[in-house]
């Protein structure tokens, strides 16, 4: 049971991912044209993109620290930033694995208890959601009309046919199996029980860490200062090529929204990225094979920076803690 529900959570989105970087680059009328784009582009732009991420990165690593003091804990700024980038990593591999890699590397390392650090991860997320909502009303209340026709763009992406749905009820009812079967287990196993109930009240002493911060001020202006970057690092990307360069702010904010909701439907944004980005610009009459071009050149320098960085980490925070 365990091993069908962890080989869905990978195929699941591994599959979607697969599926959605083929009708990324089935889209694309004219691939020369595409490659032509990819070549002449000044990546000077993109190469600043990739340090206002990185520091978006170490930003969101020191903000962690203020999640984890009220609970009495202290943590190494490098630990937390390499816990951070381990976990962005192993997303790369296996789908949600970051979370877990980046609690249980401080469990390892810092000796905080896992279900307390998975807990703050939890709440950086709540408050993640929350900062989204507040760049998703401001590009709406911009241009209202725009956003719903890149909705109806994203709805169709996940929408298929009659075969597609029976899958997806088949998976639905797979999981609600599983569901029960893991409730039942819960009130027949008292070991089951006990543990249960204490990864729940860690989760939850992770969580309301938020409503206890001793540093709100500063824990606000961390948030502010991460989602600044995000927003940063992907104009910057549009000097790149002369034909975005003079798109005005509410197209490329509608293309970040975009990009973001890609992210958020396959994990790293693999294949879906580019062409929610793309449809977003074309709104505002961009070529479609010049932005898909410029998303697949974002999407890549992000990427590769994850792989770079989360691999120095793996390395270096063993014997970073060894020396200590």
């Amino acid at each position: 049971m365990k091993i069908v529900l962890k080989v869905l959570k990978i195929a699941v989105p591994l599959a979607l991912g697969i599926y959605l970087a083929w009708y990324s680059f089935d889209s694309i009328q004219d691939k020369d044209k595409v490659a032509q784009v990819m070549g002449r582009a000044n990546y000077f732009f993109i190469a600043l993109s990739v340090i206002f991420s990185w520091c978006s990165h170490f930003v969101r690593a020191l903000r962690w620290k203020y999640l984890l003091e009220p609970m009495g804990y202290q943590p190494r700024v490098w630990n937390s930033y390499h816990a951070t980038m381990i976990g962005y990593f192993m997303n790369l591999l296996l789908p949600r694995a970051g979370e877990v890699s980046r609690a249980g590397m401080m469990t390892r390392y810092e000796k905080i208890p896992f279900e307390k650090a998975f807990g703050t991860i939890l709440a950086e997320r709540v408050v993640d959601v929350f900062m989204l909502g507040i760049v998703s009303l401001i590009t709406i209340a911009l241009q209202y009309d725009k956003f719903i026709e890149l909705k109806d763009t994203f709805s169709a992406m996940g929408s298929g046919d009659q075969k597609s749905s029976s899958w997806m009820f088949i998976a639905l009812v797979v999981l609600s199996a599983l569901l029960l079967a893991g409730v039942v287990l819960y009130f027949i196993h008292p070991k089951v029980r006990t543990k249960v109930n204490a990864l729940v009240s860690g989760l939850f002493d992770g969580l309301l860490a938020i409503l206890r911060l001793k540093k709100r001020w500063e824990f606000l202006g961390l948030t502010f200062l991460i989602w600044f970057l995000y927003i940063l690092l992907y104009l910057v990307c549009f000097y790149s090529i002369a034909e975005t360069s003079q798109l005005e702010l509410k197209a490329l904010l509608l293309g970040f929204l975009g990009g973001s909701l890609g992210i958020i439907l396959v994990q790293g944004g693999v294949g879906v990225y580019p062409v929610l980005v793309a449809s977003a610009l074309v709104m505002y009459g961009a070529d479609y094979d010049v932005v898909i071009a410029l998303g697949w050149v974002t999407w890549a320098a992000q990427t590769l920076l994850l792989v770079v960085a989360g691999a120095v980490s793996f390395y270096l925070m063993p014997r970073m803690n060894e020396e200590g």
